[in-house]
């Protein structure tokens, strides 16, 4: 297997964006490191609601332009030791090693004000943060589950939420 069929299989073919499944490989590999070294490390999750507005008023070059808006987006605001992947419809992942909470929250507020400047309304956000390591954080899932459980905190509170979580996911 050559290198560009490697790069295929791992990245989304829409984004760029690496795939969900190398994306929860990866988050287990640096929640790892992240445990055993003591180094800072934040998980963000977005959801972003209203591609089917887009989509019904620009049809599929519409919705085309803001995936690649989100996805450009988020990898210009990324360092190269981050990870960035298209999670799903409509669901982007951030992991930042060597980088807290508040580190995390500042850089995801920087893209969604890009993000919903590019989107001119028609887009809104709910994203999570949350940070490891932890007491009592002991595995990837869980790691995984707090960032979700924040995401879901954010939808919650209306469009354009961040909420950064730092309980427990249940």
């Amino acid at each position: 297997m050559d290198q560009t069929e490697l790069v295929s299989l791992i990245t989304d073919p829409d984004t760029t964006l690496l795939t969900d499944a190398y994306f929860r490989f990866r988050i287990d590999e640096e929640f790892k490191k992240s445990r055993r070294f003591g180094w800072p490390l934040s998980l963000v999750l977005i959801e972003v609601d209203g591609f089917d507005r887009i989509e019904a008023a620009q049809g599929g070059e519409g919705l085309a332009s803001a995936l690649l808006n989100i996805s450009g987006t988020v990898l210009t605001a990324s360092r190269d030791v981050d990870l960035s992947a298209r999670l799903g419809p409509g669901r982007f992942g951030m992991l930042l090693p060597g980088t807290g909470a508040d580190g995390a929250e500042t850089m995801v507020q920087r893209v969604m004000a890009t993000i919903l400047e590019g989107a001119g309304g028609d887009l809104s956000l709910a994203v999570g943060v949350t940070e490891g390591p932890q007491e009592g954080l002991d595995k990837a899932d869980e790691f995984v589950a707090r960032a979700a459980k924040a995401v879901d905190v954010a939808r919650s509170q209306g469009a354009n939420q961040l909420v950064s979580w730092t309980g427990p996911s249940a």
